[in-house]
């Protein structure tokens, strides 16, 4: 369904406010909103309606258009109610940038409007009856298949392929999901073959937490009825989705609610093992813990719930404290290779964190009536992982037997004073003198005092070499000659912001 169709329906009754040059755009959705900057839930091609509740002035109706006409949608119907008429800046806005704008009588309900534009733009409904009727994605990818005389496969920004029509190439997911964090959806993408990926809005947070839709076929070749069918496979896998997010969270709040009990003390690991058992986790199988944080818990609970789906292994997760944690149950040959796959999958999915950081932290392998150390583990990790300087950091209880486990355990406040008692002398001097004290001892130390070769790194004398030494040990009161000395200065720069 085309613009100039809407406007052509007498049961509507639109009003053009400007310009028709732009009335053959497909409209390929409604979005009904009252924000003045909507444009992180449009995916472009919408008809948007609003109740101008937003409007105050010029200003706000450039800022509106502006937004919504980056977002790419078809065009503007504007309600009447509260205004009585669509405002001329508003109008103006419209025929500045370009966009199709409509007033909408006040006897005719946005609801009443969306309604029929929805009856009206989507020619089949077999997808979604096939959904309410209980089928499964793969059913679901199948009809659409059929109806576009095309594969389909719908992926996972954390980078498992959750269903498809035949199996997809490696290089083909791993393009596919870089592909997917450049930029607004539907577009065609070239593979080995023009390949086109298809918004599934779920609302799922951070975008490395999203699903998407792989359609074969080059999108500038589409009519406007394989269009509409792509419009209904990705409202239909979004309902999926929320399905498959819903058992998620029913068996994640009982998991929750189990963990926070053993973590206080008022349950035992053998109450929480039983829990467990009712959440599909068998309790005589060895599991590990994975505990993660980016951005807020609920973030850290939907993202870390699609990485583990995506190693294919029996889990629950579930959000605790600042974070969430995942509890994988698997033979213990498999559940050995959980950190590799961790890591592969950190690593695809690193692209869609946006400006968030990922911390995650690996238990060792043990019983479910040891999941409190397991989890004590896990949480360590996690901490020792939130001091690298990475994006998206992953660490393994093997790694606690490092150094690295004290400084990440201590607090900020103490962490800063130890750093300062030791460091602030020479980061003063070096700051007043323009001098390269610290870069000096840090040189020094990472290659166990050898002079030859510090100084070789450094560009300089050994004499000179020789002098900066004495100069810091002068400053601070300390003989770097003594071991106890120079592990107190190496813990000190690994606290160093610049570390």
């Amino acid at each position: 369904m085309r613009l100039r169709d809407l406007l052509a329906d007498d049961e509507l009754g639109l009003v053009l406010l400007n310009d028709a040059d732009a009335l053959e755009r497909p409209v390929r959705g409604v979005y009904i909103t009252d924000l003045i900057d909507p444009r992180r839930y449009l995916t472009g091609g919408e008809l948007v309606l609003s109740g101008l509740v937003w409007h105050g002035g010029p200003e706000d109706s450039e800022q509106f258009v502006r937004a919504i006409v980056d977002a790419g949608v078809a065009g503007l119907a504007a309600g009447t109610a509260r205004l009585g008429h669509a405002p001329p800046d508003l109008v103006a806005a419209c025929r500045e940038h370009g966009l199709p704008a409509f007033e909408v009588p006040i006897t005719v309900s946005f609801n009443a409007l969306a309604e029929r534009i929805q009856w009206r733009a989507a020619p089949r409904r077999e997808l979604i009856s096939a959904v309410a009727a209980g089928a499964d994605l793969d059913r679901v990818l199948r009809m659409a298949a059929d109806d576009l005389g095309a594969d389909c496969w719908v992926l996972s920004a954390a980078g498992w392929v959750v269903g498809g029509t035949t199996e997809l190439p490696e290089r083909s997911r791993r393009g596919a999901l870089t592909e997917f964090t450049r930029g607004r959806l539907p577009r065609t993408w070239r593979a080995a073959e023009p390949h086109v990926l298809w918004p599934v809005e779920t609302g799922a947070e951070p975008t490395a937490a999203q699903w998407f839709a792989l359609i074969s076929g080059d999108l500038v070749e589409w009519d406007e009825h394989r269009q509409a069918v792509a419009t209904d496979l990705g409202t239909v896998v979004a309902l999926v989705r929320a399905r498959v997010d819903e058992a998620r969270r029913i068996a994640g709040r009982s998991v929750e609610a189990a963990l926070r009990r053993l973590l206080d003390g008022s349950s035992s690991p053998t109450e929480v093992a039983a829990r467990l058992e009712t959440a599909g986790l068998p309790a005589d199988e060895p599991l590990r813990a994975v505990a993660m944080s980016v951005g807020a818990p609920a973030e850290s609970t939907t993202l870390l719930r699609e990485i583990a789906a995506a190693t294919g292994m029996a889990s629950v997760t579930a959000p605790l404290g600042d974070g969430a944690v995942a509890l994988f149950v698997d033979d213990p040959e498999h559940l050995a290779d959980l950190e590799h796959q961790l890591r592969r999958i950190v690593a695809d999915a690193e692209a869609g964190l946006g400006e968030r950081r990922l911390a995650m932290g690996i238990s060792d392998i043990t019983a479910a009536t040891a999941l409190r150390g397991a989890l004590d583990e896990a949480a360590y990790a996690r901490r020792l992982a939130e001091q690298r300087r990475g994006r998206a950091e992953v660490a393994a209880a093997a790694e606690l037997a490092s150094h690295e486990v004290l400084l990440a355990s201590a607090p900020d406040e103490l962490r800063r004073s130890y750093r300062d008692r030791l460091l602030s002398a020479i980061v003063d001097y070096d700051a007043a003198h323009g001098s390269e004290l610290v870069r000096t001892l840090r040189v020094f130390l990472d290659n166990n005092g050898s002079w030859s070769r510090c100084a070789q790194l450094l560009h300089v004398h050994v004499n000179t070499l020789r002098y900066r030494v004495q100069r810091v040990e002068e400053l601070t009161g300390r003989d770097l000659s003594d071991f106890g000395a120079r592990v107190d200065f190496y813990l000190a720069l690994r606290m160093a912001p610049d570390a």
